[in-house]
């Protein structure tokens, strides 16, 4: 498509992404979600990131989306899906160490800003 994101360069718009803060909040870092809790675990875990640093997170996910290259592009039925892996400081005891924390993100349309759909950590085996 003469309009998608490319492979290797930064996902457009990056700096206007929008659903950064909300989808941190409501999912990823809700321990008790049904779907996010095991994403919540894993970053209390991997960097001690909990709900109460959903500023940190966010700030991180945000400054590396401006540096950091588009790994993949699929088209969905919602839209274009957009995968950028982007290397996270964690806070406390855990403030020297950097994980790559893989995003999600949706383009609904041409000009589209990003919004922010999943953020995780990929476990290791």
């Amino acid at each position: 498509m003469w309009w998608a994101p490319r492979l290797g360069e930064p996902l457009p718009r990056g700096a206007e992404a929008v659903g950064v803060h909300h989808k941190l909040e409501t999912y990823s870092l809700v321990v008790s979600h049904e779907r996010g809790g095991d994403k919540a675990r894993v970053f209390a875990t991997a960097l001690g990131i909990t709900r109460r640093d959903v500023d940190h997170l966010a700030a991180e996910i945000l400054r590396g989306l401006m540096r950091q290259p588009v790994t993949s592009v699929e088209m969905t039925p919602w839209g274009l899906s957009c995968r950028v892996r982007i290397p996270v400081r964690g806070v406390g005891i855990h403030d020297e160490r950097v994980v790559p924390v893989s995003t999600g993100w949706e383009l609904r349309y041409v000009g589209d800003r990003p919004r922010l759909v999943n953020a995780y950590i990929k476990k290791r085996k």
